[in-house]
């Protein structure tokens, strides 16, 4: 069982016209992918960074769906929300007194904080709220669009899982050429800690699986037929629930998100249920799992505080 939150990207071009990829509802966690321009300014002449992609900020922040009003007129979060310049963001347009166009190089985001409320962020059941928001930051200058952009972020206290999101992906890396030397890139996610009232492995906050197995077998290479991105391969942890932090540092929550674009091979699955119709996985209609070769990777590390209450 999943919250029914909303995934989307959203890419913001080098002149900040901002067009919306629209996904699909009832994704854990409200996994979203914006990009902006880099706004260095690096002659031509001279080289960039070398392919790869690179950490830049990694924390844990206030959410907006703990806010009255969580979301802007069109429907998209009030935060993260990047200025535009001279072209508009209708979502923040201004900032300042007197009022001003929001810079191209701004951003309005909840603030990050180490201490957090054990009450507030410990999933009792899957109707409990969200007491916070993971953001983790990199540039990319792979100039690989093509193969598949996916995602790993995960919570522990001492040897103990509270939050692992399986193996997101996102579908084709997109932000690979939007840019050159690179776009920076936020992938956040609105999230609590624990069982949800959930046992077993891929329970709670340690996510199922979601459009996966994927349908539509072809071949090794070939995409399947019935893909839809993004999807979830479960990890197989078992979530607890979280515990108050201690003066020791085995009590902290520590984060670790991996970020890597990889390419995709595909393996005939003939057991199960697909996870995008329910259908069965058959040897005439056989189903497909999926490994990657790596080919960037970027990992960030970051932890918090539980305090009572």
């Amino acid at each position: 069982m999943k919250r029914t939150l909303v995934f989307l990207a959203v890419v913001s071009l080098v002149a900040f016209c901002f067009g919306t990829m629209a996904f699909a509802a009832d994704v854990p966690h409200h996994w979203t992918v914006k990009a902006v321009p880099n706004t260095r300014h690096i002659s031509p002449e001279l080289a960039g960074p070398p392919a790869g992609l690179y950490p830049g900020w990694a924390f844990f922040a206030g959410s907006p769906l703990t806010s009255a009003s969580s979301q802007n007129s069109d429907g998209s979060d009030l935060w993260p929300c990047f200025g535009g310049g001279t072209a508009t963001n209708v979502d923040c347009p201004t900032i300042g007194a007197p009022s001003q166009a929001f810079p191209d190089n701004g951003l309005v985001v909840g603030v990050p904080s180490y201490s957090w409320s054990l009450s507030a962020c410990k999933d009792t059941s899957t109707a409990t709220g969200v007491c916070g928001q993971t953001e983790t930051w990199y540039e990319d200058d792979s100039g690989d669009s093509t193969d598949d952009l996916t995602y790993l972020i995960t919570a522990e206290q001492g040897t103990s899982y509270i939050v692992d999101s399986g193996t997101v992906d996102f579908g084709p890396n997109v932000y690979g050429g939007l840019a050159t030397p690179g776009v920076n890139v936020i992938i956040y996610g609105d999230q609590g800690f624990g069982t949800m009232g959930q046992s077993g492995a891929n329970n709670g906050n340690c996510s199922a699986a979601y459009n996966y197995p994927i349908p539509g077998y072809v071949s090794p290479t070939a995409t399947p037929t019935g893909i839809a991105y993004p999807f979830i391969i479960p990890a197989g942890k078992t979530c607890v629930q979280p515990v108050a932090s201690t003066t020791s540092t085995s009590g902290e929550v520590a984060f670790s998100a991996t970020t890597e674009i990889g390419t995709p091979k595909y393996s005939k699955l003939t057991t199960g249920v697909d996870g995008v119709n329910g259908n069965p996985c058959t040897t005439a209609n056989p189903c497909a799992k999926v490994s990657y070769t790596k080919k960037y990777s970027v990992a960030q590390k970051f932890d918090i505080f539980l305090v009572t209450p």
